[in-house]
């Protein structure tokens, strides 16, 4: 028997623990846990960034849009007068010329 505890004492001597293997599993993956969680925020940030770009990006595509409709509003009366005052500017010189 004396040979048998020699080496059950000699075969915990041998690598790691149970524990400390426990232990260390714990921390990594605790530590895979926080990366995980750390990237998922990340990701979570740059997706609610993206949504903001696109909602300013569509906001100002709609405010161009209502300003260019302006603009071809104001164009159409400015060049409707425009001809208007051409064609009592060519009468005028008509009834001149007679």
């Amino acid at each position: 028997m004396g040979c048998d505890e020699g080496e059950k004492e000699e075969r915990r001597r041998r690598g790691p623990s149970n524990y400390t293997l426990s232990f260390g599993g714990i921390i990594a993956v605790a530590g895979l846990l926080a990366s995980g969680v750390a990237t998922y925020n990340a990701v979570q940030n740059d997706i609610a960034a993206l949504k903001r770009g696109e909602v300013y990006q569509e906001r100002t595509n709609e405010r161009l849009s209502a300003e260019i409709k302006s603009a071809r509003v104001e164009q159409r009366e400015t060049m409707k007068e425009f001809n208007e005052k051409l064609d009592r500017i060519i009468d005028h010189w008509n009834r001149r010329g007679r």
